[in-house]
């Protein structure tokens, strides 16, 4: 919200600016300090005027780019987006045309043209029919607007403040901790509340979205085979290779402490220490890379393919698509972002959502079949 105010502060005052100069070249003119035809003095607006064409021809080629891949492609742009950029394209074309219009107008009457009230009448019945257009559509349409507008001042919040608000907004989900999901009790959140693009949370005062699997929650994928039991197929290899893998380390570790001296050991430890520094420094390097990429990007930081529909529970960070999201899980079993532990996966519905809530469609959690 205060980058945005920030932004709206900078844009109007370099308008004022623009403004000023315009005026000073006039008044340099009618007070003959100057003897610049009207055309040259009117410099600002024409610059003004190119501007605005090139703005106004940059946000047509961007909508027409997401309609073509909204109808075709079948990606998962989001409709208020499409909505919304539709919207602005319309308010920057009426702005150039009324521009150029006024421009021209006001240099046949400095120039004493006879016909300077042709520009004006053609303004007039231009800037009513627009603005009957845009009005229509701004009814029509005000809810998904006003819902994009909302979504992109949440996302100008650094991640930090994010955190502290969601803090603040997250009820206590001690059962959705607590998840056995072998029992009839299992709950899930029906909703999550979007903080930002790589951030979820439970919505405060809404305990009632948190249902018993029976009354309607979303229901895990089983899978019947293996040692472990996950809730995806493609957890289950995972477990059981992280499982022989430990054994072998394990076995390995007691022949070299046997057959090695002690300085080889301590050679080993410190190659180990160092290799683990430098995976740790370049960890961190691609977690700041893709929670940069996941506040910009409106798809998966992984594929860039498909839209980020997943959410690590309980920590809430998101920007991944389903897919992916258990990939990262099976190779890690942590947080991309904070590196806490990942307890189960949702994934939610993009295209359906009420504000900032987004509907839960499946969750995933891997858990020990012999759960004593």
């Amino acid at each position: 919200m205060q980058e945005s105010i920030q932004k709206l502060n900078k844009t109007s005052t370099i308008l004022r600016l623009y403004i000023l100069i315009c005026s000073i070249f006039v008044s340099l003119k009618l007070d003959n300090f100057i003897n610049w035809e009207w055309s040259a003095v009117l410099w600002p607006l024409w610059f003004g005027l190119f501007c605005s064409i090139v703005i106004s021809v940059g946000c047509l080629i961007i909508t027409f780019n997401m309609v073509v891949q909204y109808l075709f492609e079948q990606l998962t742009t989001q409709k208020s987006k499409l909505i919304s950029y539709i919207w602005l394209t319309q308010l920057s074309i009426f702005a150039t045309i009324c521009i150029g219009l006024t421009s021209l107008g006001y240099l046949d009457y400095l120039t004493k043209q006879l016909n300077y009230q042709k520009n004006f009448k053609i303004l007039q019945y231009f800037i009513i029919a627009e603005l009957i257009i845009i009005m229509f559509y701004s009814v029509c349409f005000h809810c998904q607007i006003n819902e994009y507008i909302f979504s992109i001042l949440q996302d100008d919040e650094p991640l930090s403040n994010q955190q502290q608000l969601s803090a603040h907004t997250q009820p206590n989900n001690q059962t959705l901790q607590n998840l056995n999901v072998l029992s009839s009790r299992t709950g899930i959140p029906l909703v999550m509340q979007k903080i930002s693009k790589a951030y979820f949370s439970i919505p405060k005062g809404r305990e009632k979205y948190v249902r018993d699997s029976i009354n309607g929650s979303p229901e895990p994928k089983q899978s019947q085979k293996g040692h472990k039991r996950a809730f995806s197929s493609q957890g289950v290899g995972s477990e059981v290779l992280q499982e022989s893998d430990f054994k072998i380390v394990e076995k390995q570790q007691s022949v070299i402490n046997q057959v090695n001296s002690n300085r080889t050991r301590s050679q080993v430890e410190k190659k180990r220490s160092n290799s683990q520094l430098i995976t740790i420094a370049r960890d961190e390097s691609i977690q700041n890379q893709k929670l940069d990429i996941s506040q910009t990007s409106n798809v998966c930081i992984v594929c860039y393919e498909r839209g980020p529909n997943a959410v690590f529970m309980n920590c809430g960070h998101g920007g991944t698509c389903y897919q992916c999201a258990l990939d990262i899980w099976k190779q890690k079993m942590e947080c991309y972002l904070c590196r806490d532990k990942i307890v189960y996966i949702l994934k939610v519905n993009l295209e359906e959502r009420f504000g900032d809530l987004f509907k839960v469609i499946s969750t995933t959690q891997m858990i020990d079949q012999f759960n004593k």
